[in-house]
């Protein structure tokens, strides 16, 4: 006899269609061998309260937020994404020049290219495409990722982008663990791609602070879905990217791993090793099916950027991006900017439509900085959450949990 309940996966109202058929019918295959698929599971865990140390104090004040703040870093550093090299290595410019064929009336497009490491011996290519009208130095956009869905539109605004080319950093295919250039220059790390694309974020940002018509001061970073994972990292580990912004990222990303809702991408499917566990840390895959026992979750990601701003742009329709799991996330991380008095910097938009990174998402960071920096309204529709009657839980705290 078929058994199966679908799980609510977005808002009252809108029509699964395709989905569900889908759902039903894998399900169907798999019941007949008396397993469900991780995909089609369910699942919904207290979380670690971001607020309380690692021997059981609670944070009650600013001044034991930076304590906190550390033990929180490293933990999600040595078991999620490995560690950065401590010392920031010097960058060289080797050449920038204008790209004719693509520049435009809005936007001036060069293209930069420098070196890093310990040796200088990581090449980076950054595209760099600024307004042509308005005055600077302009606040930039740090693109983790060679595209962005709306360049004139974000040059028409006012705004710089630098577009980081993450493949030259690290190639990142699925199920192909190759050795990229950062990992070659600094062998003694144990670091998987997400966190050399982050470091390469940081440096593309050293090179920035180089040019004069860069205001490095007013510095967003962003990316989409593997990149989204890693801008959100970027944005926990430099305290200079102030706005920060995942978009669709995901699972290793803005979405928790002890909350989804069935067919979300979970911690066991990212990190097959013929998929993306190279991404990570090893070691977080010892954590599949036993995600409760993590000290952290990805509300810690978000409770890093604090008492900057973070936004999460998710679709509604992006059920595999765990869209449930980043409202979790960000209703996690809330008590953390409550206590640094910056309740409005803990933002997630969420948007008809899917897994796209689009002049909506693109729009929508732009008024989250104009209203950071320049003190406009309130952007509208903020925090529109799929499962607006979901009730946080926090577990409490045990010195060790199984």
């Amino acid at each position: 006899m078929f058994d199966f309940t679908l799980c609510h996966t977005l808002r009252k109202g809108h029509f699964l269609g395709p989905f569900v058929l889908g759902l039903i019918l894998i399900c169907s295959t798999a019941c007949q061998s008396g397993k469900k698929p991780p995909s089609l599971l369910s699942a919904d865990d207290p979380l670690p309260d971001p607020l309380v140390m690692k021997d059981g104090r609670r944070v009650t004040r600013l001044a034991q937020w930076d304590a906190r703040r550390k033990e929180m870093l490293e933990d999600i550093l040595a078991i999620q994404f490995g560690h950065m090299p401590d010392e920031i290595p010097a960058i060289k410019v080797r050449s920038m020049e204008v790209d004719e064929a693509t520049t435009t009336e809005h936007s001036l497009r060069r293209i930069a290219i420098f070196t890093t490491g310990p040796r200088q011996d990581i090449t980076v290519r950054v595209v760099l495409v600024t307004p042509r009208t308005g005055k600077g130095p302009f606040p930039v956009i740090v693109k983790i990722g060679d595209d962005h869905p709306d360049e004139a539109g974000v040059n028409r605004r006012g705004y710089a982008i630098a577009l980081v080319d993450t493949g030259q950093l690290d190639p990142g295919r699925e199920g192909h663990d190759v050795v990229g250039p950062v990992q070659t220059a600094y062998p003694d790390l144990d670091w998987g791609s997400l966190a050399t694309w982050a470091w390469g974020a940081s440096r593309t940002l050293d090179f920035l602070q180089t040019l004069e018509e860069i205001d490095t001061s007013r510095a967003i970073v962003t990316g989409h879905s593997r990149t989204g994972k890693a801008a959100l990292l970027a944005g926990a580990t430099d305290l200079r990217f102030k706005v920060v912004v995942p978009n669709g990222s995901g699972c290793g990303g803005a979405a928790t791993y002890r909350n989804y809702r069935a067919g979300a991408e979970t911690l066991e499917l990212l990190t097959r090793e013929n998929r993306w566990l190279f991404w990570m840390h090893k070691d977080i895959r010892r954590f599949v099916g036993r995600e409760h026992a993590l000290p952290f979750d990805q509300h810690f990601m978000r409770a890093l950027v604090a008492p900057r701003v973070v936004l999460s742009n998710d679709g509604y329709e992006d059920v595999w991006a765990n869209n449930f799991g980043t409202q979790v996330a960000y209703q996690g991380a809330q008590p953390v900017f409550d206590l640094l008095g910056v309740p409005r910097h803990n933002m997630a938009k969420f948007r008809e439509g899917g897994h796209t990174f689009n002049a909506e998402d693109a729009g929508v960071m732009l008024d989250v900085a104009d209203w950071y920096w320049n003190h406009g309204s309130f952007p509208e529709s903020m925090n529109n959450l799929p499962e607006p009657d979901y009730e946080l839980k926090f577990f409490p705290f045990v010195e060790a949990r199984p």
